[in-house]
């Protein structure tokens, strides 16, 4: 259980970015849940027993979750029918509980504004949420895998991106497997099991809240490569960002690879936005359906991409850049995710310009815009999706390719200088928090001293892209280029902003950046001095329009 010192600090870490979003928490009504009416979870305790046999076929856990209630007589914890429940505690003390579908409902005694713990105890072996798995070589292991609502399938909780809490972890399993979790290492103590069978009895510790979408452990007889201390001085505590990477003993031999450039790329993204937000970085290679998964401090990869040359930088660098995006500053509710997904894809394409110059990360923008453009849901639903009912359905090339491709937009739109300015006051007001779509566009806002509904409005809002056919004339005797914008042939026309590079006779290549409004035809005047007609006009030379111009 955490010292009400601890809790204290959480509630008042939380305060700002939840006053901060109090208007913005009612401009998109969810369909997928949201937190328990009348009680916020500030603590989470699992105990997870795993057996010391040749497989676990039964696990036994205990959750314990603090909270507090304003008025409830009662919580209700997402749980998978599938876990047998043997009993519940209410601040030590047995009460009945009822078991309402996939949830566990436990009745609170007679109070209100108080602090309660409520502890489930319970048994069986996921079928999802912590992958068990056989393995020829290994034994077995156990990877939480619980994106983005499947923690209930072996975790007690209130499953739901909006009700962050600290968590701790105390993990006992056979002596020749190892467990990594969220956190910082509390201890790692030889225990004897059943028959005077080795165990070790492990605790990871969280000192920052995190969602229920990231709570895991990792377990399997890893072997671990420590990457040291890294990003000195960029870190929320104090110190360095320590990282490593546990894999099995069979592919150790083929790292660090791409993770050498682990410490490099923390550093900037801490440069870039804020410290580095968590107690370590520590990259598994796991079970789990996803290329990676940002678990909170500890990001898993599919164990198959652990090869000589593999993960690559841009997969490592997109799940870094979770541990900011997604994971200290988390969507309140799930039609945000692009909060989550659109960042990372973004800041892993800053990376590659960090790392790799100007030529890579436009191929890599243009890379992103024709995925954007080719897939079919991009003509069919907003990024920010209100009719989202389905989590099974909440990530797709808009919340991915084309959030992050508006990011880039919206920085040419407004410049570096107010994009990253608003970039650093949007995470500082939300870090360890939650917000939605409105807290980003006040930040921005404020920073380039702009109204951005439009902006919002046509990319996030509303279905399409530019479908742009692009023309220029030269009026000898006035010596002015115009330019002729025709859109509108399959989405309601936008407003732009648009790249004009033109090659002047003397064979110089000047950049103008005109602004284009939302009518189906506009005829624009370019601003720029010439003597005699250009030899070359080109329209979106820095990649910077979701639509390719035909011209």
């Amino acid at each position: 259980m955490p010292s009400l010192l601890r809790l204290l600090a959480v509630v008042a870490l939380l305060v700002p970015s939840m006053a901060a979003s109090v208007v913005a928490a009612q401009e998109s009504p969810s369909r997928t849940g949201a937190r328990r009416a009348g009680v916020d979870v500030l603590h989470y305790e699992f105990r997870v027993d795993f057996p010391a046999r040749a497989f676990p076929e039964t696990i036994h856990f205990a959750a314990t979750t603090t909270a507090v209630r304003r008025d409830a007589s009662w919580l209700s914890l997402d749980l998978t029918s599938a876990m047998r429940v043997d009993s519940t505690r209410v601040n030590g003390v047995r009460v009945p509980f009822t078991r309402p579908g996939d949830s566990v409902r436990v009745a609170l005694p007679s109070g209100r504004n108080d602090t309660v713990r409520v502890a489930v105890f319970y048994r069986g072996l996921p079928t999802d949420g912590l992958i068990v798995r056989r393995d020829s070589v290994l034994g077995w292991t156990a990877f939480g895998d619980n994106f983005p609502d499947r923690a209930r399938q072996w975790l007690a909780t209130v499953d739901h991106p909006s009700d962050k809490a600290l968590v701790d972890w105390i993990v006992r399993a056979p002596s020749t497997h190892r467990v990594i979790a969220n956190g910082e290492l509390v201890e790692e103590t030889p225990e004897s099991g059943p028959a005077n069978s080795p165990l070790v009895r492990t605790h990871w510790r969280t000192v920052r809240p995190i969602y229920t979408g990231l709570m895991v452990i990792g377990v399997s007889p890893f072997a671990v490569l420590e990457l040291g201390d890294t990003a000195c001085g960029l870190a929320e505590g104090a110190g360095c960002v320590r990282q490593s990477v546990w894999t099995s003993p069979g592919r150790r031999a083929a790292m660090p690879g791409s993770f050498a450039r682990a410490g490099d790329i923390v550093a900037f993204f801490s440069t870039l936005v804020g410290p580095f937000p968590y107690e370590k970085l520590a990259h598994v290679a796991s079970s789990t359906r996803f290329g990676g998964m940002e678990n909170a401090g500890a990001i898993f990869y599919d164990e198959r991409l652990f090869t000589p040359g593999s993960p690559g930088e841009s997969l490592i660098a997109h799940e870094t850049a979770h541990q900011w995006f997604g994971d200290a500053v988390t969507e309140r509710e799930w039609p945000h995710v692009w909060l989550s997904e659109g960042f990372a894809t973004y800041f892993a394409a800053l990376w590659i310009e960090h790392a790799h110059g100007d030529s890579a990360f436009l191929a890599d923008m243009r890379s992103i815009r024709t995925r954007t453009l080719k897939s079919p849901i991009t003509g069919e639903k907003a990024v920010i999706d209100t009719t989202l009912d389905d989590l099974s359905r909440v990530l797709n090339t808009n919340v991915y390719e084309k959030a992050g491709f508006t990011l880039h937009m919206l920085r040419r739109e407004i410049g570096d200088s107010a994009f990253f300015r608003g970039i650093r006051a949007y995470y500082a007001a939300h870090r360890h928090g939650n917000a939605l779509t409105g807290d980003l566009q006040r930040a921005f806002e404020r920073t380039s001293s702009r109204q951005l509904d439009w902006f919002f409005e046509q990319w996030m809002r509303r279905p399409g892209f530019a479908d742009v056919d692009a023309s220029w004339s030269w009026n000898e005797k006035a010596r002015q280029l115009r330019v002729t914008i025709r859109q509108g042939a399959r989405f309601a026309p936008y407003r732009l902003s648009v790249a004009v590079d033109v090659t002047t006779a003397s064979g110089l290549v000047k950049r103008v950046r005109i602004t284009v409004p939302a009518r189906h035809t506009s005829t624009i005047t370019v601003p720029i001095a010439l003597a005699a007609k250009p030899r070359v006009v080109t329209f979106d030379g820095d990649v910077s329009l979701l639509g390719v111009p035909r011209q």
